[in-house]
This record gives structure tokens, sequence and C-alpha cells, in this order.
């Protein structure tokens, strides 16, 4: 299994353009809260449990794993994308998937348009771990301007 500063460092190597890099600061986390509302909506036959919960739950052990900073610096925003689902569905009698798939699409359309003027494949397609590294390394961003150590 990489390091972190493995996967932070091959991530960022093919997102060195200035407007790739904005696209992804704004694309990357509506991609993040949109894929868990929308696995939010299957739930695990017998259980109370949904699919984006057990993929929040994976993800946090994952960033926990990685980094003890960065996984704190993330559960801030877990429960936040947790917490919003929950009270969407209880106050907004409008489908959840509707917003959730109009905004993933989206995102993706500018992620795809930003990988083009990097002239760089999007990580994803090297390995599907990059998906869960994009979040951390826009938290990563934000430390470094924060100056807080996380490496």
């Amino acid at each position: 299994m990489r390091t972190l500063a493995q996967w932070l460092d091959e991530y960022n190597s093919s997102h060195q353009n200035p407007r790739n890099k904005r696209i992804h600061y704004w694309c990357v986390p509506a991609i993040a809260v949109c894929t868990v509302a929308l696995l939010w909506l299957i739930q695990i036959p017998g259980t109370p449990v949904n699919l984006g919960q057990l993929i929040l739950i994976a993800a946090m052990f994952f960033y926990g794993y990685l980094s003890g900073r960065l996984a704190l610096g993330m559960l801030p925003f877990v429960i936040l994308i947790a917490a919003g689902i929950m009270t969407y569905q209880s106050y907004v009698a409008f489908p959840l998937w509707v917003p959730a798939a109009g905004i993933w699409i989206i995102a993706w359309v500018f992620q795809f348009i930003g990988h083009k003027e990097e002239a760089q494949k999007p990580s994803f397609f090297t390995d599907i771990l990059f998906l869960l590294i994009g979040p951390l390394w826009i938290l990563g961003a934000l430390y470094d301007k924060l100056g807080i150590r996380f490496r």
C-alpha cells in the first residue's frame, strides 16, 4: 500500500495547471457529496444501513490509515455530508437523486475539461482509490495554507 506522501505526490503530479486545480477545488467536493447522496439511496437489504453510510465509514478508515490528522480534518466534512443528506430527506419533498445526479454530471464534465487542459488523464484511471485521494489533496492544500503539518 502506498504512503500518504506517495498518494498525494502522484495525484499532485497530474494536477499542476492552475485552472484545473481551481476546477478540482470546486468539483471534487461536489462529486464526493453527490456520490454519497446517490449511494445513500441504496439500502442494504435486511439492515437499516445504506451504501452511502458504508462508503463514508470505509473512507474514514482509509483516511485514518493514511494520516490521523487528515482523517480528523475530514471528519467534519463527512459528518456534514451525512447530516445534509438526512436533513434534505427530512424537509425536502423533491427526490434527492435529481439534484445529486445533475450536480454530479456537471461536476464530472468540468473535471474532464480541466484534465483536457492539463493534458493528463484523471488519476483514478490508474487506481480507483484516487477517488478518495482527491478530497484529501484538497484538505492537504488547505492545511498547507494554514501552516498545519500533516505529513
